[in-house]
């Protein structure tokens, strides 16, 4: 099966285009992360990537190396199922129960981000087309 994203430094810059896309357009969309002052890590393979999204402080800070602060959520997936967790053709919940999608931390905090995820739905998939991803 051929990979999405050939390395890591196509998918940091999909990241960064797609995050920067959330803050010039939608910030308000990143009130739910900033609100409850959210560290949430991904631990991504296929390629192998560290993805640290500090909610903090405004504006939200998008990192692809460990930050000095324990995250206060954190997902362990593939590349491949990032991607279509983003495009909506695999539901979270699908994600989660059939381990596409690993989480340690509070669930409970972890469910208030929805609007993080609509935000990250609604803008990655023309940043995906244009960088050349598809799926």
């Amino acid at each position: 099966m051929t990979r999405l994203y050939s390395d890591a430094a196509q998918f940091e810059a999909v990241f960064t285009t797609m995050f920067a896309g959330i803050e010039t357009e939608a910030p308000e969309q990143l009130d739910a992360l900033v609100k409850q002052g959210m560290v949430v890590r991904f631990r991504v393979r296929e390629p192998e990537v560290d993805l640290w999204i500090d909610g903090r402080s405004a504006p939200v800070e998008v990192a692809f190396a460990p930050m000095a602060v324990r995250p206060d959520l954190t997902g362990d997936l593939t590349a491949d199922s990032m991607h279509a967790l983003l495009l909506g053709t695999l539901p979270l919940g699908r994600a989660v129960m059939f381990r596409k999608l690993k989480v340690s931390g509070s669930t409970r905090k972890a469910k208030r981000l929805e609007p993080l995820l609509h935000a990250k739905q609604a803008t990655y998939p023309a940043v995906a087309a244009n960088s050349g991803i598809g799926g």
